[in-house]
């Protein structure tokens, strides 16, 4: 026997020698447990022969049953509105009075401020004196043309006159009605970005209005959960800002993945009632991407691996010996994993015990006792 342990133990200095680490640790193991089984050998050689009692290690069992497995992905999102508009001045000029203040509540067509519009005030005025003037030459003419009296020509001339003046005046106060800063929707001052006395320039913003009552949540995941992600799934969402946490669905998943980062987005609408939650706050989200109703899973600290694979030690009783049990190596093949628990889908059954408290170091039919059964 000692020849054997003597051979083993060159067999792992020889092993040693090798360059490459997967090769190395592979053959450390193997001999390991090889050399624990021919220790375990001794020790009932050794009781068998009336000595010295074996002292068993002691571990504790677990015993295997189904359980609703969940796997969820975390991803960050950004609170944002749809209706969060930069309002851009529709002409050029000095700013003459702005009428809200920044965090006003606003209505749709309310005026917000208004650019200085004198020139076009003083071309309207100027436009219906002479358009009265035009009117009132117009009626005449066609009143006399309706009795037949005077030229065709004429009356013509004070119709076109008219109408030309009305166009006119249409034109310009188009033209000053670009003036006036007007609210597009309901909502809040969000920023205001002029000021009384200075310039606005056509095209630029001025004031940016928010409607706080229709948020949601934008998102974008990686390309590899498109297929995992489905309208309707439910999302924890927390706002760290605000320490506040609920459940919410997913409202719309996008289907086309952006060729330039390789996500896809993602977004989440959220219910009016929810209370101080504000555009742009970053939220953490939590996505059940995958459920298993009768998973067999086990704690991940448990899996140990030896190269390519992976193992957990099963555990049944000695025959003749309730106080004894023997352990034995299973392969396993593993799923997913998700706090600390992962998936088995092959190499253990339901019922089956399992070492949880002591399996390190233990060796293929190692002898052990236990204290604990579940």
């Amino acid at each position: 026997m000692k020849k054997t342990i003597i051979l083993l133990v060159m067999l792992i200095l020889a092993a040693c020698g090798t360059d490459d680490p997967q090769t190395k640790l592979k053959a450390l193991e193997d001999q390991r447990n090889k050399i624990n089984a021919e220790i375990e050998k001794l020790r009932s050689e050794i009781v068998a022969s009336g000595g010295a009692p074996e002292n068993h290690k002691i571990v504790n069992l677990q015993t295997v049953q189904p359980v609703v497995f969940k796997h969820f992905i975390k991803a960050q999102g950004t609170v944002v509105s749809d209706n969060n508009i930069l309002i851009p001045a529709q002409a050029s000029g000095v700013v003459k009075k702005i009428h809200v203040k920044e965090g006003e509540m606003v209505s749709k067509g309310q005026l917000l401020a208004e650019l200085d519009g004198a020139i076009y005030e003083r071309n309207i005025a100027e436009i219906k004196t002479n358009l009265e003037l035009a009117t009132t030459v117009y009626e005449r003419q066609k009143r006399l043309w309706d009795k037949k009296i005077g030229s065709e020509i004429q009356f013509l001339q004070a119709k076109t006159n008219k109408e030309s003046l009305e166009n006119r005046l249409a034109t310009v106060e188009e033209q000053y009605r670009l003036t006036k800063i007007i609210a597009p929707i309901n909502g809040q001052v969000d920023q205001i970005l002029i000021k009384e006395a200075e310039s606005a320039a056509a095209g630029f913003g001025t004031i940016r209005i928010v409607k706080v009552t229709d948020l949601k949540i934008e998102s974008f995941l990686s390309e590899k959960f498109i297929n995992q992600i489905h309208l309707g799934d439910i999302v924890t969402v927390e706002i760290p800002v605000i320490a506040k946490s609920f459940d919410a669905k997913i409202t719309a998943v996008s289907q086309v993945i952006d060729a330039k980062n390789r996500t896809f987005p993602i977004e989440i609408k959220l219910s009016s009632d929810l209370g101080n939650i504000k555009p742009n706050m970053l939220t953490v989200l939590t996505i059940n991407d995958y459920t298993n109703p009768q998973a067999i899973s086990v704690p991940l600290n448990l899996v140990q691996n030896s190269g390519n694979e992976n193992f957990l030690f099963t555990a049944t009783k000695e025959a003749g010996k309730d106080d004894l049990w023997i352990v034995k190596k299973s392969s396993v093949k593993t799923g997913m994993n998700y706090d600390n628990m992962v998936e088995i889908y092959d190499g253990i059954q339901e019922n089956d015990l399992i070492v949880s408290v002591g399996y390190q170091n233990l060796a293929d039919g190692q002898k052990v006792k236990t204290e604990v059964q579940q």
